[in-house]
């Protein structure tokens, strides 16, 4: 008789998880090639609408600038704004607010969904807000305009959820590369701010977008840095320097951030229609602006002032700058205006930088140190990474638009210290901090999301027995010889309206008592405080519910109708094979 090895079995196995390991790897690499593919179109799109909207703002700005010093200024961002939020709130019904965190919301949970009509609706909006003299960026609407072009190529090719969310990905980097010529910022933002997901479906063809965009403004604008400086250096005295610039731009941040918070709750309490608040959120502006024009439109200007080293600010100014600067874009963005944050970030981040520059130089006087535009072009990305929690998209975005990389030591401590500082005081950015208040902040695979991402409509058993309040015990034992559980859902007998549950435990002394099956009714040993799940609700609410009640089965009730009984085992079996789904390839 022939023996078979004991090593011979095992080896056919680990040939067929070979096998299922290259199967699972050309599945996903041919994914990633249609994905990279589909990737350059989003991408072209999204570059197509950066350069657009750059290109009419631009030249609005450019007519305003002759017209600063005539009192007509005051009443152009009112008008602008007062426009732009009547198009987006009566024409379109857009409510989504600066943009950015509704992307997050729809990638997390939205499948990636957006209305086509962001395409171009925010492009317009921000064109009205900002070309008019609004203090705030142009990114935050591109941005938005790139994630609705992604989802709908997604949706026009009839992908899935998980594929529109990357398409959506895909064109926010996109758009936020072009608009800035700065691909590997595009490519950051989209990764750390919009997806938080780092696999090889989001990170190859999102460079892919990134660089598709980039390349066509670059064919249109030419490939220019935004901001020129002179060679900077940095000693060891300004690094340590740098870790107080980081602390102080943290708390900037922070101030920033609930800065915008009260004054949105400020201006929803007016008593009046939206346009009109954003309308009078304007006319302050432009009351500012017409005491420091510098403070209008994304006020790039006034960067470049402070790196090229020809500001005529002193410390004081400087001061009063950010402070202006500061109150206008909280102004624009939270009376209603459509702007981005990342102009506001990048212009209050250079003159923290350089009034801070110049404060060492005034405490310092002996010292070498270094020039307060170098400490202007690393406050820049302190100011970015603190108010978005984005350390790695405040670096790379300075590094891009200032060629700065020679100063990637400084970059890192202030955008570091101030993210530290900033996630200190906030719990959450200035993108994220409303979907935690809502609960609608959750990376994707986390076990966060996933639960948060299950129907509990999905997850209820099929139940085909229930109990009325008024059945007797003897009809009950008659239902008993066919049931397999040992919880009864009670409902009234004309509505399903839950009423309560019944345990076999309760009932079981019961059981074998003749004489009680024609005098005792199950609404005797009715349980009525058990917790009940909404059919809105996520599986992430039913466990805390399960926890709290430590119960094994609760009802799941939908418009106050029962709907049927919902169990751990269910839930949690539906959980892992989720969690199998979602895992990275």
């Amino acid at each position: 008789m022939r023996f078979r090895k004991m090593s011979d079995r095992p080896a056919v196995g680990m040939e067929a998880q070979r096998g299922a390991r290259r199967m699972i790897h050309r599945t996903s690499a041919r994914e990633a090639a249609v994905l990279t593919v589909l990737a350059v179109g989003v991408g072209l799109a999204s570059g197509v609408s950066a350069v657009v909207l750059e290109s009419a703002v631009h030249q609005v700005m450019q007519v305003m600038v002759a017209f600063q010093d005539r009192l007509w200024i005051v009443a152009v961002p009112a008008a602008g704004a007062a426009l732009s939020s009547l198009f987006l709130h009566r024409l379109l019904k857009d409510t989504a607010g600066h943009g950015v965190p509704e992307l997050i919301r729809s990638s997390t949970f939205g499948g990636g969904a957006l209305r086509p009509d962001l395409i171009y609706s925010r492009l317009l909006s921000s064109f009205l807000t900002v070309g008019s003299g609004g203090s705030a960026g142009l990114e935050g609407p591109i941005a938005t305009s790139g994630g609705a072009i992604g989802s709908t190529i997604a949706r026009l090719f009839r992908l899935n959820e998980r594929r529109r969310s990357l398409l959506l990905g895909y064109g926010v980097a996109g758009a936020v590369a072009a608009i800035f010529n700065a691909p590997l910022t595009g490519t950051v933002f989209a990764l750390e701010v919009i997806l938080g997901e780092w696999s090889a479906l989001s990170i190859l063809p999102t460079i892919i977008a990134a660089v598709s965009a980039t390349q066509f403004s670059r064919l249109v604008m030419g490939n220019k840095i935004a901001f020129l400086h002179h060679v900077f250096s940095f000693s060891t005295l300004d690094l340590f320097a740098c870790i107080v610039l980081g602390v102080a731009a943290g708390i900037l941040s922070v101030l920033f951030q609930r800065g915008l918070r009260f004054t949105e709750r400020s201006f929803a309490t007016l008593p009046v229609p939206v346009w009109l608040r954003a309308g009078a959120g304007g006319l302050l502006v432009g009351m500012l602006g017409f005491q420091m024009p510098s403070v209008l439109h994304d006020g790039y200007l006034a960067i470049q002032q402070f790196l090229g080293g020809f500001s005529q600010f002193t410390l004081l100014g400087v001061g009063l700058f950010v402070l202006l600067k500061f109150a206008a874009s909280l102004l624009t963005l939270g009376s209603g205006g459509s702007g981005g944050v990342f102009a506001p970030c990048l212009v209050l981040g250079s003159g923290l930088g350089y009034g801070f520059g110049q404060l060492m130089r005034a405490v310092f006087s002996t010292a070498s140190l270094a020039t307060p535009s170098a400490y202007a072009l690393v406050g820049m990305a302190g100011l970015v990474a603190g108010v978005m929690h984005a350390p790695l998209t405040g670096m790379f975005l300075v590094l891009e638009v200032t060629d700065g990389y020679d100063l990637i030591l400084p970059l890192m401590i202030v955008a570091v210290m101030a993210m530290l500082t900033s996630y200190f005081f906030e719990e959450g950015s200035v993108y994220t901090r409303e979907l935690i208040d809502r609960g609608e902040l959750a990376r994707r695979g986390s076990d966060q999301h996933l639960l948060q991402t299950m129907d509990s409509r999905e997850l209820v058993d099929k139940e085909d027995i229930v109990l009325h309040e008024s059945m007797l015990l003897g009809e009950f034992v008659e239902i008993f010889k066919k049931a397999k559980r040992n919880v009864f859902p009670v409902v009234d007998s004309q509505t399903r309206r839950w009423e309560g549950v019944v345990y076999l435990d309760d009932i079981r002394p019961y059981l074998f008592d003749a004489t009680l099956y024609s005098i005792m009714t199950i609404g005797s040993v009715l349980h009525t405080d058990l917790p009940t799940i909404d059919a809105g609700e996520s599986a992430l609410s039913a466990i805390q519910k399960f926890e709290s009640s430590r119960a094994w089965s609760l009802p799941v009730i939908e418009d106050g109708k029962f709907l049927g009984m919902m169990s751990k085992s269910t839930l949690f079996d539906r959980y892992r094979r989720e969690l199998i789904v979602h895992t990275p390839e």
